[in-house]
């Protein structure tokens, strides 16, 4: 094993574990709606260029969010995405700030036939939850008291996606689709607390375990402009899906001990475990332009839309509405082809993207905003390797919500990727 190879796996080894450290300090209150908080699910290198992922594809790049981009794989390539970074959120002037870090994701992309077929087997997280809220109102009691009450809202769990999926082209065309398990739970937990002892608090417990299968179709075409320039077009979409899930409720009193400062149960007022029903996981499409200067430059614009308006967790609605985002972004490589001068094989990448959240709260659109930079920096080759490697970075600077809002939200995020390709499958020859 080359030094390349030992020296990228220590490093992912070690971005892994700061990754799992930070993702215990996260706390988002946003991750109290639908399905949790939605994870960025592009590949490093289309985070980089403002999430712009939809025609595009890249003979050593596996872009799981289109598909049809597999054709385009000539190298089996090992893939995985860590991030992490910090959100602040306001709130009527108050500020909080929290850390995160999690997997983005883990995928093999393998040429079946070089730039015709390709194969992917995946592995990424899909939304996180994770939340610690208190909030004071006052009550009325026996028609006259009024009381001060504290609501508790604690969430933790999260939904991944096992998926393979495969690229086929004809031509310039080319066909693609994600097929996959989609898995996970969320526990979400209010607890009730009242001022006087003699009132026991409440809590409520919902935990909703998903188990269920999921699709995704894609489509691209490549037009030639002319000997080094192409414009490719990319459409994805899945259709409005039913998974299936099981939900364990809990109702019950609390008493308080104030020695150890926790609350035991007191009595439970109703519980029904494992009750089967379905979430309603809304349809989904996208489309997107890419025009490209082979080994020099391209740039690009996509449009995604869902549907959360027809969302549906066991029959309820949530504070969710139909959402949509604009993304526009490229790279550029100084000379691709240079022997000296290791900055000038450097993939320079740049983005920005604008639209509406998928949360709507106390009736308020939430718009996105966000801008990103980040770059494609090769390793070094060993000689007579078949290895070529590359190591990904992207920043990203992302504001949600507005003055009307509830909350302001920033996040600041860093991604990497790592890229580890391969020739594999190769006939030796003896003399």
């Amino acid at each position: 094993m080359h030094w390349t190879k030992v020296s990228m796996l220590c490093l992912l080894g070690a971005c892994f574990l700061l990754a799992n450290k930070a993702i215990a300090q996260d706390n988002s209150p946003y991750s109290r709606y639908g399905l949790g908080d939605l994870n960025n699910n592009q590949n490093t290198v289309n985070r980089g260029m403002g999430g712009v992922s939809q025609a595009y594809s890249d003979p050593q790049s596996v872009n799981f969010i289109n598909p049809a981009s597999y054709s385009s794989l000539l190298l089996t390539t090992f893939d995985v995405g860590v991030e992490g970074g910090a959100r602040s959120i306001t709130e009527n002037g108050a500020k909080f700030s929290s850390a995160f870090g999690t997997l983005s994701y883990l995928q093999l992309g393998v040429p079946i036939i070089k730039n015709k077929w390709g194969l992917n087997l995946g592995l990424r997280p899909v939304t996180r939850v994770s939340y610690n809220v208190q909030t004071g109102t006052n009550g009325t009691f026996f028609d006259t008291t009024k009381y001060p009450l504290i609501n508790r809202y604690e969430g933790s769990g999260g939904l991944y996606q096992l998926y393979v999926g495969t690229g086929v082209r004809f031509g310039n065309f080319s066909i693609g689709a994600n097929l996959g398990y989609l898995f996970g739970n969320v526990e979400n937990n209010t607890r009730l607390i009242f001022p006087d002892p003699n009132i026991y608090p409440s809590h409520r417990m919902f935990q909703t375990t998903y188990n269920s299968f999921f699709y995704k179709l894609g489509v691209q075409y490549r037009a030639k402009i002319n000997t080094d320039m192409d414009l490719t077009f990319g459409a994805t979409g899945s259709f409005q899906q039913d998974m299936k899930a099981r939900q364990e409720t809990l109702y019950e009193t609390l008493l308080y001990d104030a020695a150890s400062n926790t609350y035991t149960n007191q009595d439970t007022v109703s519980y029904t475990k494992s009750a089967r029903g379905t979430v309603v996981y809304p349809a989904d499409f996208g489309g997107g332009i890419m025009l490209r200067k082979y080994d020099k430059w391209s740039v690009g614009i996509d449009f995604n839309t869902t549907q959360w308006e027809n969302y549906r967790n066991f029959g309820s609605k949530d504070s969710l509405q139909n959402s949509w985002k604009l993304s526009v972004g490229g790279q550029f490589v100084p000379n691709a082809m240079a022997l000296n001068g290791y900055w000038n094989r450097v993939a320079y990448r740049f983005g920005a993207y604008y639209g509406l959240d998928y949360l709507k709260l106390n009736g308020k659109d939430m718009p996105i905003l966000g801008f990103t930079v980040g770059a494609g920096l090769p390793v070094r080759r060993m000689p007579y390797s078949n290895q070529y490697s590359l190591i990904n970075v992207a920043f990203e600077v992302a504001h949600r919500g507005n003055n009307e809002t509830v909350l302001k939200e920033n996040v600041y995020r860093v991604s990497l990727g790592f890229t580890l390709s391969d020739k594999w499958f190769i006939k030796r020859k003896y003399e």
